[in-house]
Formats: structure tokens, C-alpha cells, sequence
């Protein structure tokens, strides 16, 4: 019997064999190659069409971007452009057919990416999720990818899947020690929690992120309780404006200066625009003090406090800027 089955045991005959399974294992990977980009390609139409019937740019000039031999890459930088302009519409049209156009996963991971962050700027939060969940897909620890995702589900409220995201960011060793505490405060604060419960366990986050104090004299105020009661006296920087338009006073050498402008003592001043009010006070003039929110990680100037940046989105970054202006008297105003 050894006699008719002598040439399995040939060497040659073993790598026939050999290069017939590696052959036949080429041959699946590449037709499970083309059926995979057949059907992520109509996925990705599919994702497009669904977004594009409301896009802003001409639908002759989409023709014309779609015919045209422009490369993904191309269209997106030109979308870009649009979008640091502002015109954001214009920019997520181009991006749509920049994603048509992409070949690579790299490519539609980016423009996923762009994409998402076009759509988080112009107010769109539930399209930018939808976008930045395609782009995590293709790369699951895209950190920039997940932080904004994180940022959508913040904007929306939905902050148990915002702690999610910062959990899964944390897990790669991102330090969201602050964007943790802060979604943590900013969820008790919308709750319907008791409001002493709610203080004292808003309190607990203060060390990792130090604007919980404001959030907690915020707290204090909408309710009418008395401020003095507060265990974490918040840093005069970061509650300037509000003590200043409050009516009671907080106990404490670093609010003195503050209450004096206010004419409440005479603590020296050094603060040049307080000295300045308590000095126009002093010669019976009508002056009080307007409050200016600059981001000191941008520079962007906005008229309301923000805990978090809209342009560039960083945590913790306002700096409350007074300016000494004439008070305006509601009796002389004609209407």
C-alpha cells in the first residue's frame, strides 16, 4: 500500500500543495478585497446622500467638483478653507464629495474627521456624532476623534456617554482628569438632586477642576442661599462679575478690595480698574463696571462666562476681563 501513496510523501508533491493553498488564499483575500471596498463605498454613498440634499453649495458646482480630476485630498484642503472662513455649509458639501472621492482608509478618516468638526461648529451636534462614530470605525483610538465625540454628547446633555468617551480616552492614557470632574459637576447640577446633597458632593470635583467653586456660588444664589455658607470660597478671578452683580457679600481678605470699590469698606485698593470705580464713586459719578469673557487659550472675546471655549473648545480657559463704563441712568432714556 506504501507503494501507491509514495508521492505524498515527495517533497515536491508537498509544495505543490503549499503554493496551491497560498494561490487559493490570495485569490479569496483579493475578491473579499473587492467585495469589502464594493460595499463600503456604497456605504459611504449611502452616508453621503443622506446629508447632501441639504447642503448649501450650488448643485451645478457640486457637479462640476464631482466630474472635475480633483483628488480627495485637494477637496478637502479647499473645504478647510471655507471652514476657518466660516462658511461651514459650503465647507461640508466639499467634504461630502471629498469623501466620494477617497481611497484610502487615512483619507476617509480625516475627512471624517473634518467632516465632524465642520458639522460641531455650525450647531449640527447629532450629524457631527454621527460623523465622528464613522471616523472612530475606521481607527477606534483616533484620540481626536473621541474627544470631539465626547464634546457632541456634552453640547446634547448626554453626559453619561460623555463619561463613556472619557473613560475610553483615559484607558490611552489621556489625562481628562478636569473634563471628568467637570462632566461630573455638570451633571449634578442639572439634576433634581436635593440641593445640599447636590453641593456636597459637587465639592468633591473642585481639586480637579477649580471652577466647580463658581458653579457651586451659582448654585447658591439661584436658590437664595446664603453665600457665606459655601465650605469652597471660590477664587475672586474666576467669580468677579458675579459677586459684583450679587447682592450679598462673601467674607474673606481676597473680596475685600472688590466690596471696597463697591463702597461696602475702605480696604485699600490696588487693582487699578476697582480704584478706578471707587474713585469715580467717591466724585458722585455715575460709573459701574462691564465684564468682557476672553479665551486665553485663543483669544476669543465673548459677552457671557463659558466653562468651556466655543472655538476651540478647551476646558477652564475664560478670563473675566472688568472695564469701568458710565452707568446708564433708565430714567433718561427716550422711547
Amino acid at each position: 500500500m506504501d507503494f501507491f501513496f509514495i508521492e505524498y510523501r515527495d517533497p515536491i508533491f508537498g509544495l505543490i500543495v503549499l503554493f496551491s493553498v497560498l494561490l487559493l488564499v490570495a485569490i479569496f483575500s483579493y475578491f473579499w478585497g473587492v467585495f469589502s471596498l464594493k460595499d463600503q463605498k456604497n456605504s459611504i454613498d449611502k452616508f453621503v446622500n443622506k446629508f447632501q440634499s441639504q447642503s448649501n453649495l450650488d448643485q451645478k458646482y457640486q457637479d462640476m467638483l464631482i466630474r472635475l480630476d480633483i483628488d480627495s485630498g485637494s477637496l478637502n484642503a479647499l473645504a478647510g478653507i471655507f471652514a476657518r472662513s466660516g462658511e461651514f455649509n459650503k465647507a461640508i458639501a466639499i467634504y461630502l464629495i471629498a469623501l466620494q472621492k477617497a481611497i484610502t482608509k487615512s483619507q476617509k478618516e480625516l475627512i471624517f474627521l473634518n467632516l465632524g468638526k465642520a458639522y460641531l461648529k455650525a450647531g449640527f451636534m447629532q450629524r457631527s456624532i454621527e460623523v465622528f462614530l464613522e471616523a472612530i470605525k475606521i481607527s477606534p483610538k483616533n484620540i481626536d476623534a473621541l474627544s470631539h465625540l465626547g464634546l457632541g454628547f456634552e453640547k446634547l446633555r448626554l453626559h453619561d456617554k460623555s463619561l463613556e468617551v472619557l473613560d475610553a480616552l483615559q484607558e490611552q492614557g489621556v489625562d481628562v482628569a478636569q473634563e471628568i470632574a467637570y462632566t461630573k459637576a455638570l451633571k449634578l447640577k442639572n439634576s433634581q438632586m436635593e440641593f445640599e446633597q447636590k453641593v456636597a458632593k459637587m465639592a468633591k470635583f473642585a481639586n480637579d477642576f477649580k471652577l466647580v467653586s463658581r458653579m457651586i456660588l451659582e448654585l447658591f444664589i439661584i436658590n437664595g442661599k446664603d453665600v457665606n455658607l459655601i465650605n469652597i470660597k471660590p477664587d475672586l478671578a474666576h467669580c468677579l462679575d458675579i459677586l459684583y452683580l450679587n447682592d450679598g457679600v462673601l467674607d474673606g481678605d481676597e473680596y475685600k478690595e472688590l466690596y471696597g470699590a463697591k463702597g461696602l469698606n475702605n480696604a485699600q485698593i490696588t487693582d487699578f480698574n476697582l480704584n478706578l470705580l471707587k474713585v469715580a464713586r467717591d466724585n458722585n459719578l455715575n460709573a459701574t463696571l462691564s465684564f468682557n469673557y476672553i479665551c486665553k487659550e485663543c483669544k476669543g472675546s465673548y459677552p457671557l462666562f463659558f466653562y468651556r471655549c466655543n472655538h476651540c473648545a478647551r476646558l477652564g480657559s475664560c478670563a473675566i476681563i472688568p472695564n469701568v463704563i458710565k452707568e446708564s441712568d433708565e430714567n433718561s432714556i427716550s422711547f
